[in-house]
């Protein structure tokens, strides 16, 4: 009978001490949580939230199931939607998941897998976006407005959380934190139908503002005219004014003066005025019909004496 060598021994304590580790053993880390079900049955002790090295008997008497607890995203697929306009809209839905209650996914979730959970929650997202979408109109996707835009889009997305979360969250312990929308297209026959309609829309803006631009233009205009009126008024009531101040002042002026020297005396106004306008350095335009500049055009000439023949040269 051949001798087993003491080397081979300790390989094969090793081996054996590293496969009851194994079996005796489970490794939870920090981005997990672990599910031990003891013959099959789990309860709210059976959740284990601490990482770290863990004791558990072999299978079958404890299994052992570990979740990741960080935020997954989830692709919906694309489906098409008919609006509650008639109109056919295309959308491509994601969310954003993670495992909440460990211990009901894992008694709830049909395999215990997230890759069935994932089809759980993309047949509900599909169900809740029709539903939803069903109720919307075009334009709560398709708006020149960007802000009115936003409004409708935060508000549908409210309202798909709404009709999702709950009930994920009741039924397999799954917590939604986010829909959202990741592509929204139209067929072709929509898509000439939204040209079709926006075009209307501007036309239908460009008539709107240049109704109001000419509406404000009218009232510019007509309040210009009104301020121009009462300028010219004023203007001329102040001419009057002065004319007739003037006239009354050269009236008093002419009384005392005698009859037979009125026309010198005009005629030496005229000439100081002529001096007080061409006492500085300034371009002026003359106008012959103008009684200041007369005694250049029409100087008085005294009349002719008479000639002994009785004629006049």
């Amino acid at each position: 009978m051949s001798k087993v060598s003491i080397p081979t021994l300790i390989i094969a304590g090793l081996v054996i001490l590293i496969l009851l580790t194994f079996a005796f053993t489970y490794q939870v880390d920090f981005n997990e949580v672990a599910v031990k079900a003891r013959l099959g049955k789990a309860d709210a002790d059976s959740v284990v939230r601490e990482p770290g090295l863990k004791f558990r008997w072999p299978y079958p008497f404890e299994t052992i199931e570990t979740y990741d607890r960080r935020l997954r995203t989830l692709d919906a697929p694309e489906t098409e939607i008919k609006t509650i306009d008639g109109k056919m809209v295309i959308v491509g839905a994601y969310v954003v998941w993670r495992i909440q209650d460990p211990l009901r996914f894992y008694l709830r979730v049909p395999q215990r897998s997230v890759l069935e959970a994932e089809k759980l929650m993309r047949s509900r997202i599909s169900q809740t976006q029709a539903a939803v979408i069903g109720q919307s109109t075009l334009a709560d996707f398709v708006n020149l407005d960007a802000r009115q835009k936003d409004d409708n889009y935060e508000r549908l997305m409210g309202q798909m959380l709404a009709g999702v979360g709950p009930g994920l969250m009741t039924d397999y312990g799954i917590e939604v934190h986010r829909i959202g929308l990741r592509r929204i297209s139209l067929p072709k026959t929509a898509m000439d139908q939204v040209f079709a309609s926006m075009q209307q829309e501007r036309n239908r803006l460009a008539a709107r503002y240049r109704q109001e631009g000419k509406s404000r233009a009218e009232g510019i205009k007509a309040r210009a005219e009104a301020n121009a009126q009462q300028i010219l008024a004023f203007a001329n009531r102040r001419a009057t004014e002065i004319e007739s101040a003037g006239i009354t002042a050269s009236t008093q002026i002419l009384k005392q003066i005698q009859q037979q020297d009125a026309d010198f005396f005009i005629l030496l106004r005229k000439l100081d005025a002529l001096r007080a306008a061409l006492s500085q350095k300034t371009t002026i335009f003359l106008d012959e019909q103008s009684p200041l500049f007369e005694p250049f055009v029409r100087p008085p000439v005294p009349p002719a004496e008479p000639t002994a023949s009785g004629r006049q040269d």
